[in-house]
């Protein structure tokens, strides 16, 4: 299951990458763009950090964070007492409201998200996000998770689009190129069940969802506080 320790920067992956004689003219560019992509690919929630911001919406959208990679949740915060927890909206003119006179007509709180934007269906207010994003240290330079699985496959993935345009180039054969395409199969595959196997708590936590005694229909506005909590049955 996927370590929780400490992070380590990519640059640490990069000077083992450069020890072999073909590939000490990488870059750290090339490094950088193949790790960041690799991270995309497994998608695993413990390679990301979370972060929450509080962001300012103005004619029916607030600008997204830059460093976001996937949301977690939004609640606006501007109308007192608790947060109001927003829900994903399914209107496909919800982007436009501030740009047409189609305004929305659900009194509910809702969002959608492009490029760019955090769309909403109110004209102004406060919200805030909690998302996942690449950690980086103060340089810039992204931080990994320190799990060996999870830096072999960064190393392998590197290494097959590096020896990739070296193939190209005449510089390495077929037989190096497939022997390192095969070894990203293998610790990309590996990576993939080593980051997202539950650990025993969270096991605990899925059977206790999985085996409620009644279904909750409102821990979405309670932000899941307590989807995974304990139930049990009073006998009298």
């Amino acid at each position: 299951m996927a370590s929780t320790g400490n992070l380590v920067s990519i640059k640490m992956i990069a000077d083992r990458l450069m020890r072999n004689p073909l590939m000490k003219d990488l870059n750290y560019e090339f490094i950088v763009d193949n790790a960041i992509q690799i991270l995309r690919i497994l998608e695993a929630p413990s390679i990301f950090v979370t972060r929450r911001e509080g962001l300012t919406v103005s004619n029916y959208r607030a600008l997204k964070p830059i460093d976001m990679i996937k949301v977690e949740g939004i609640a606006r915060t501007d109308l007192g007492g608790s947060p109001i927890t927003l829900q994903t909206s399914e209107d496909i003119s919800q982007e436009f409201f501030n740009v047409s006179n189609n305004l929305p007509s659900r009194t509910d709180h809702t969002y959608s998200l492009n490029s760019k934007y955090v769309n909403l269906n109110f004209e102004k207010g406060t919200i805030n996000i909690i998302y996942k994003a690449i950690a980086t240290d103060e340089e810039c330079y992204p931080l990994v998770l320190d799990n060996e699985t999870l830096l072999r496959c960064i190393e392998s993935y590197i290494k097959w689009k590096w020896f990739d345009i070296l193939n190209d180039m005449d510089m390495v054969s077929d037989r190096k190129l497939h022997k390192a395409e095969t070894d990203y199969c293998f610790n990309v595959a590996q990576a993939d069940a080593n980051l997202k196997m539950p650990s025993t708590d969270e096991m605990e936590t899925l059977v206790n969802t999985i085996t409620q005694l009644i279904p909750s229909r409102t821990e979405f506005s309670r932000r899941f506080e307590f989807l995974g909590a304990q139930e049990n049955l009073r006998i009298q």
